[in-house]
C-alpha cells in the first residue's frame, strides 16, 4: 500500500469567504498537502447539520459562484503546489454549468471533483472524467448494489461512508474491515477513501489498518474553527496518524 492520502474538506463561505480562506491558510502552514473545497448547495443532502447550516448561510449571503470561483482562482494562484480538490451537488453543477466548471477546475489543476446526484449528473461527470478529472463515486453507509455497480464499471475512486443517522448499515458490515474487504470481493481496484465520523488520529489509524487508502476529513476540524489552538492540536494528531 502506498502513502495514506488524508484530504481535508473546507465549506466555504461561513461567515464569509475569507474566513473559510484563512482557515486553509492555516492548514497549509500546518503541513497539510491536500484540500478539498466546497460550493454551496441549496440541497445537501448528504451534509451534516453543520456543513448544511453552513452551505445555506453562505448561499443567502452571496447568491451567486462567481465570487467562489473568483476566490479560489487567487488562492490557488497565491498557492499552486497543494493538491487542490472541489465538491458540489447537482444544483451547483447546473447553474454553473459543466463547461465552466471543467474550464475553472483546468486553469486551476484540479483533477478531483466530487459531484453528487443521479440521472443527468452521470452524463456531466462524464464529461469531466473526459476532460481528465476524477469525479469520485460516493458509496453510503448501507452499501446499495446500484452504488457499488456504478464504482466497478467506472473505476472511480471511492468515497466510503462510515456512518449516516437514521441509517442502518449493510447486513455484517459494521467495521471498515468488513466494508472494505467486501468492496474488494465485489470487484473495486480502484483506492478507497474513508469518510464521515472521522474524529481524532485513531479513527484513520483503525481505517488505515483496514486497507482504506485515504481518508476525507471535515467536520471534526470546522468545529473548532473558533478555537485555533484546539483546532490545530486536533490537526497535529490527524497529520501524525496519517503519516505514522
Amino acid at each position: 500500500m502506498g502513502k495514506f492520502h488524508l484530504i481535508y474538506y473546507i465549506s466555504m463561505g461561513a461567515p464569509d469567504i475569507e474566513y473559510s480562506l484563512e482557515k486553509a491558510e492555516k492548514y497549509l502552514s500546518m503541513g497539510v498537502r491536500a484540500l478539498q473545497f466546497d460550493l454551496p448547495s441549496r440541497n445537501p443532502y448528504r451534509e451534516t447539520p453543520l456543513i448544511q447550516e453552513k452551505m445555506a448561510y453562505a448561499y443567502k449571503k452571496y447568491g451567486n459562484y462567481s465570487c467562489f470561483l473568483d476566490a479560489l482562482t487567487s488562492f490557488r494562484k497565491k498557492h499552486p503546489d497543494f493538491e487542490m480538490q472541489m465538491v458540489s451537488y447537482e444544483d451547483v453543477v447546473l447553474t454553473v454549468g459543466t463547461l465552466m466548471y471543467v474550464d475553472f477546475c483546468r486553469r486551476n489543476n484540479i483533477s478531483t471533483c466530487r459531484i453528487s446526484g443521479d440521472g443527468v449528473m452521470e452524463l456531466a461527470r462524464e464529461d469531466f472524467n473526459r476532460a481528465g478529472i476524477d469525479t469520485l463515486t460516493f458509496i453510503d453507509y448501507d452499501m446499495k448494489d446500484k452504488d457499488i455497480d456504478l464504482a466497478r464499471r467506472t473505476g472511480r475512486r471511492v468515497m466510503l461512508r462510515n456512518i449516516r443517522e437514521g441509517m442502518e448499515p449493510r447486513a455484517g458490515m459494521r467495521s471498515w474491515k468488513e466494508r472494505i474487504a467486501f468492496l474488494r470481493e465485489k470487484g473495486i481496484h480502484a483506492p478507497i477513501y474513508a469518510t464521515a465520523g472521522i474524529t481524532c488520529g485513531n479513527d484513520l489509524i483503525e481505517a488505515k489498518e483496514a486497507g482504506a487508502d485515504g481518508a476525507f476529513v471535515g467536520n471534526c476540524l470546522m468545529k473548532l474553527w473558533d478555537d485555533e489552538a484546539a483546532m490545530e492540536n486536533l490537526l497535529r494528531d490527524l497529520e501524525t496518524a496519517a503519516n505514522s
